[in-house]
Protein backbone atom coordinates (compact mmCIF):
# COMPACT_ATOMS: atom_id res chain seq x y z
CA UNK A 1 0.00 0.00 0.00
CA UNK A 2 1.36 3.68 -1.01
CA UNK A 3 1.77 6.09 2.37
CA UNK A 4 2.17 9.36 2.46
CA UNK A 5 0.80 10.16 -0.70
CA UNK A 6 -3.13 10.74 -0.90
CA UNK A 7 -5.71 8.93 0.98
CA UNK A 8 -7.67 9.13 -2.58
CA UNK A 9 -5.28 6.39 -3.50
CA UNK A 10 -5.47 3.90 -0.56
CA UNK A 11 -9.34 4.43 -0.28
CA UNK A 12 -9.21 3.20 -4.41
CA UNK A 13 -6.92 0.40 -3.41
CA UNK A 14 -9.04 -0.62 -0.83
CA UNK A 15 -11.98 -0.54 -3.77
CA UNK A 16 -10.35 -2.34 -5.65
CA UNK A 17 -9.80 -5.33 -2.93
CA UNK A 18 -13.46 -5.20 -2.13
CA UNK A 19 -14.48 -5.94 -5.48
CA UNK A 20 -11.91 -8.62 -6.40
CA UNK A 21 -13.80 -10.27 -3.00
CA UNK A 22 -17.15 -9.13 -4.02
CA UNK A 23 -16.55 -10.84 -7.64
CA UNK A 24 -15.74 -14.16 -5.85
CA UNK A 25 -18.44 -14.06 -3.92
CA UNK A 26 -20.74 -13.71 -6.34
CA UNK A 27 -19.33 -16.15 -8.49
CA UNK A 28 -19.88 -18.52 -5.66
CA UNK A 29 -23.55 -17.87 -5.22
CA UNK A 30 -23.87 -18.36 -8.87
CA UNK A 31 -21.86 -21.96 -8.51
CA UNK A 32 -24.28 -22.96 -6.20
CA UNK A 33 -27.42 -22.27 -7.76
CA UNK A 34 -28.15 -25.36 -7.65
CA UNK A 35 -26.91 -26.28 -4.06
CA UNK A 36 -30.28 -27.55 -2.01
CA UNK A 37 -30.07 -25.36 1.14
CA UNK A 38 -27.27 -22.58 -0.59
CA UNK A 39 -27.91 -19.43 1.20
CA UNK A 40 -27.06 -16.09 -0.90
CA UNK A 41 -23.78 -14.96 0.48
CA UNK A 42 -22.94 -10.94 0.24
CA UNK A 43 -20.12 -8.44 1.52
CA UNK A 44 -20.80 -6.41 4.32
CA UNK A 45 -18.01 -3.41 4.04
CA UNK A 46 -20.17 0.38 3.83
CA UNK A 47 -21.27 0.88 7.32
CA UNK A 48 -17.26 0.30 8.14
CA UNK A 49 -16.26 2.64 4.88
CA UNK A 50 -18.58 5.05 6.08
CA UNK A 51 -17.10 5.50 9.74
CA UNK A 52 -13.84 6.06 7.82
CA UNK A 53 -14.57 8.27 5.49
CA UNK A 54 -16.23 10.43 8.53
CA UNK A 55 -13.42 10.02 10.65
CA UNK A 56 -10.75 12.27 9.19
CA UNK A 57 -8.51 12.29 12.26
CA UNK A 58 -6.39 9.04 10.83
CA UNK A 59 -6.39 7.45 7.37
CA UNK A 60 -8.16 4.12 8.71
CA UNK A 61 -8.47 2.79 5.13
CA UNK A 62 -5.94 0.09 5.23
CA UNK A 63 -7.55 -1.17 8.65
CA UNK A 64 -11.39 -1.94 7.42
CA UNK A 65 -12.11 -5.23 5.79
CA UNK A 66 -15.13 -6.26 3.99
CA UNK A 67 -16.85 -9.69 5.70
CA UNK A 68 -18.61 -12.36 3.78
CA UNK A 69 -22.05 -12.98 5.56
CA UNK A 70 -24.93 -15.02 4.41
CA UNK A 71 -27.69 -12.30 2.78
CA UNK A 72 -30.85 -12.03 4.93
CA UNK A 73 -33.53 -12.86 3.27
CA UNK A 74 -35.93 -9.99 1.35
CA UNK A 75 -39.71 -10.24 2.01
CA UNK A 76 -39.91 -9.89 -1.87
CA UNK A 77 -37.13 -12.33 -2.66
CA UNK A 78 -38.25 -15.92 -3.50
CA UNK A 79 -36.74 -19.16 -1.82
CA UNK A 80 -37.43 -22.55 -3.57
CA UNK A 81 -38.43 -25.34 -1.90
CA UNK A 82 -34.94 -26.96 -1.76
CA UNK A 83 -34.06 -24.13 0.71
CA UNK A 84 -31.62 -21.88 -1.71
CA UNK A 85 -32.17 -18.85 -2.32
CA UNK A 86 -30.10 -17.60 -5.49
CA UNK A 87 -31.96 -15.51 -7.84
CA UNK A 88 -29.57 -15.61 -11.39
CA UNK A 89 -31.61 -12.77 -12.80
CA UNK A 90 -29.59 -10.34 -9.44
CA UNK A 91 -26.56 -11.99 -9.14
CA UNK A 92 -25.70 -11.39 -12.98
CA UNK A 93 -26.74 -8.29 -12.34
CA UNK A 94 -24.62 -7.77 -9.03
CA UNK A 95 -21.58 -9.26 -10.86
CA UNK A 96 -22.12 -6.76 -13.51
CA UNK A 97 -22.67 -4.06 -11.30
CA UNK A 98 -19.47 -4.67 -9.48
CA UNK A 99 -17.28 -5.79 -12.79
CA UNK A 100 -18.45 -1.68 -13.95
CA UNK A 101 -17.07 -0.51 -10.17
CA UNK A 102 -14.08 -2.37 -10.58
CA UNK A 103 -13.31 -0.95 -14.06
CA UNK A 104 -14.04 2.71 -12.79
CA UNK A 105 -11.60 2.38 -9.57
CA UNK A 106 -8.76 0.81 -11.65
CA UNK A 107 -8.98 3.71 -13.99
CA UNK A 108 -9.24 6.38 -11.66
CA UNK A 109 -5.99 4.78 -9.47
CA UNK A 110 -4.54 4.47 -13.11
CA UNK A 111 -5.15 8.21 -13.51
CA UNK A 112 -3.96 9.42 -9.75
CA UNK A 113 -0.53 7.50 -10.66
CA UNK A 114 -0.41 9.44 -14.25
CA UNK A 115 -0.68 12.68 -12.12
CA UNK A 116 1.78 11.06 -9.81
CA UNK A 117 4.14 10.35 -12.06
CA UNK A 118 3.91 13.66 -14.39
CA UNK A 119 4.72 15.95 -11.03
CA UNK A 120 7.72 13.71 -10.32
CA UNK A 121 9.21 13.82 -14.10
CA UNK A 122 8.24 17.61 -13.73
CA UNK A 123 10.09 18.42 -10.95
CA UNK A 124 12.97 16.90 -12.41
CA UNK A 125 13.35 19.47 -14.79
Amino acid sequence: MITGVDKSINLLEKMLDVSAIKHKVIANNIANINTPGYKKMEISFSDQLDKAIKDTSMNKFDTIQPKIIIAENDKNETVRNDGNNVDMDKEISALMKNTSSYNIYSQLLAKKMELIKSAIENSRV
